[in-house]
């Protein structure tokens, strides 16, 4: 019982850190930006990972409609319709270059 406590715990702390208050902040428009706003507290810095998986080098994984889709429904623990459509195709266009 103290063990599904213990997930439980860390499932919410990285639940609040992948999403943050940032409803008053100024939204950027560039995917770098975009992906430093709403992306960098789970994937890094570098997209080397942190909460989240690394997502270096996405273009050799997935199709552009693939990363779209991840992005616009999530996946596992990662939230989806963090993003709007708009700024969603701009983070994947970023991430299909890195």
């Amino acid at each position: 019982m103290k063990r599904l406590w213990i997930v439980i715990a860390l499932a919410l702390l990285v639940l609040a850190g992948c999403s943050s208050n940032t409803a008053n902040a100024k939204r950027p428009t560039d995917g770098e930006g975009l992906y430093k706003f709403s992306c960098l507290s789970c994937h890094g810095e570098n997209l080397e990972g942190a909460a989240g998986p690394p997502i270096i080098n996405m273009g050799s994984k997935y199709s552009e409609e693939e990363i779209l889709k991840l992005l616009n429904d999530g996946v596992g623990m990662m939230p989806g319709g963090q993003l709007s459509e708009v700024e969603a195709k701009t983070v994947t266009k970023w991430l299909l270059e890195k």
